[in-house]
């Protein structure tokens, strides 16, 4: 799950996501196919898959576009949940790299032209996806945890897994801070989950 504000900043094509893409479709497509699908020809994706040539400014927003509308993100997330979400099978999607690369590129998709201050994990199989995220648009990167790590952390309770009591999470106050655009990343959306009451604190401190 994302959660982001559109702003006036930038969120740049970044020359690694493009990579990341192609690199995959590489191992679904021959050059030949590939070439034909994105509209360039064989030499020049040649190029730009082996990152000898990086395409810039609107051909690259054109040829991103193109090429990660061929993955089919649902599908890849789907090998790990499966159909019916079982979550202990959905947790191995924070251990393979390649899946983790696909994903923060799909986010980066999403959010191309919005303005983002800080990506939030709120969860810690999200933290791998949100912390390559991160990377991506060089941006700063927290996580939330159910332990007080910081000395200013803001702590959250809600309803724990057993119904029968409240559990406390405590999120950096820097990832709190006022005017702030912040994507949040999460592997998981349960009913016992604090999602939603992190998203009031959220909103309470004018993110």
């Amino acid at each position: 799950m994302t959660t982001g504000r559109r702003g006036r900043g930038i969120l740049g094509h970044d020359q690694q996501a493009l990579l990341n893409v192609l690199h995959y479709l590489n191992r679904k497509y021959n050059y030949r196919k590939l070439a034909s699908l994105v509209g360039v020809s064989v030499s020049t994706l040649s190029r730009y898959s082996t990152g000898k040539t990086i395409p810039r400014g609107v051909k690259a927003k054109t040829l991103f576009e193109k090429a990660s509308s061929l993955i089919n993100y649902e599908e890849i997330v789907e090998e790990f949940f499966g159909e019916s979400l079982d979550i202990e099978n959905g947790i191995y999607i924070s251990h393979d790299i390649e899946t983790i690369k696909l994903l923060s590129t799909y986010l980066l998709r999403q959010f191309i032209g919005s303005r983002v201050d800080s990506v939030l994990a709120l969860d810690l199989q999200a933290i791998p996806i949100a912390t390559y995220f991160a990377s991506l648009v060089n941006t700063e990167l927290y996580f939330v945890d159910d332990r007080p790590l910081w000395r200013d952390g803001i702590q959250v309770t809600y309803r724990s897994s057993s119904g029968d009591g409240r559990s406390s999470i405590w999120i950096p106050k820097g990832a709190a801070r006022r005017r702030l655009s912040t994507i949040l990343v999460a592997t998981t959306i349960l009913s016992h989950s604090p999602t939603k009451e992190i998203l009031k604190t959220l909103q309470e401190k004018k993110v």
